[in-house]
């Protein structure tokens, strides 16, 4: 319940800092399509790395270990979906659903953080 809590609050802040961004000049400003390409990036990246291992769990040999790193990717997100885990094809597809979801958040906070340090760093270039 508290992982919920706590991812709540990491979209509540993307959210108010997508909010934000669309409030700066034009100067400082960061479009939506770069949010969602980057949302698109991170949400391939995220999927592959769920699907490829849940393969990899599957054997039963060493290939275990890489692939439970790769599924290391989706946290904290995944935890959304830890209900599903009995059944690990549900598991997978409502986690892929999940991690494309909350995707956007990240692209949103990833950016507003660059923009923030970018902001930060003109700003002392100016004085």
């Amino acid at each position: 319940m508290m992982v919920i809590f706590i991812l709540l609050l990491v979209v509540v802040a993307c959210v108010y800092g997508a909010w934000r961004l669309s409030a700066l000049s034009p100067a400082h400003r960061i479009s939506w399509s770069s949010v969602w390409r980057l949302a698109f990036l991170i949400a391939v990246l995220r999927v592959s790395a769920l699907w490829v291992g849940w393969a990899g769990l599957r054997r039963g040999d060493w290939l275990q270990i890489p692939a439970y790193f790769m599924l290391m990717l989706g946290l904290p997100d995944i935890y959304i979906v830890k209900a599903a885990r009995a059944e690990p094809l549900r598991w997978a597809i409502l986690g892929s659903l999940t991690l494309a979801a909350t995707s956007f958040a990240w692209s949103a906070a990833f950016l507003w953080i660059a923009n923030r340090l970018w902001s930060r760093s003109q700003a002392s270039r100016d004085q």
